[in-house]
């Protein structure tokens, strides 16, 4: 499923609309810049090698429930895939750009 661009008047109304509820909550935005983070840590992590939530989870200093977390969202998007097994644990690696666009068509 591809995602359309918005026009330039969609994101105008969409500005109007955030600024009159108020806009969005430095919590919000917080939490925004950490699912950004941390997904962005663990795609570099397994860049190179493909590796186990528990090893990720060790690696970044993270709770493998929140490294499980992350790797379904990112399995659920196609930025990750099962590699392989390692000691019962499913191994993910980084999605290369071309088998993202295969899968696509």
């Amino acid at each position: 499923m591809a995602l359309k661009t918005l026009t330039s008047e969609q994101k105008q109304a969409l500005a109007m609309l955030r600024g009159s509820l108020g806009g969005i909550s430095e919590a919000k935005r917080s939490a925004q810049k950490h699912l950004v983070a941390s997904r962005k840590a663990i795609q570099k992590l397994i860049e190179t090698k493909p590796l186990t939530v528990p090893q990720i989870a060790e690696a970044l200093n993270m709770s493998t429930d929140e490294t499980l977390w992350h790797i379904t969202g990112m399995r659920k998007y196609g930025n990750v895939i099962e590699a392989g097994e390692e000691d019962d644990y499913p191994l993910y690696a980084v999605v290369v750009l071309e088998e993202k666009s295969a899968a696509g068509h």
